[in-house]
């Protein structure tokens, strides 16, 4: 066998997709008792901040691998579907 199949990386890529958290719930959090919000209370919280971005990003990551993988099935036409549905 040369590799994996198409199929087998998306399931590959689909298992690496961790669970969806909202990386903003802890910003809310923290952020929501604050009002108006200033910039000195968005600074205290900076490294928060910058965890939650960091989390996106890995998340954003993770379903582009997916998306990427699914570029590589060829398309199987279904019955119950017309083609180019």
């Amino acid at each position: 066998m040369d590799g994996p199949s198409a199929t087998e990386a998306l399931l590959a890529a689909l298992t690496a997709v961790p669970a969806y958290e909202d990386p903003l719930t802890p910003l809310y959090q923290a952020l929501g008792q604050q009002r108006p919000l200033t910039l000195r209370a968005v600074r205290q919280q900076s490294q928060l901040l910058q965890e939650r971005a960091a989390q996106a990003h890995d998340q954003t990551f993770a379903v582009n691998q997916v998306i990427a993988s699914c570029q590589h099935i060829p398309p199987t036409p279904l019955p119950a579907l017309p083609l180019g549905f």
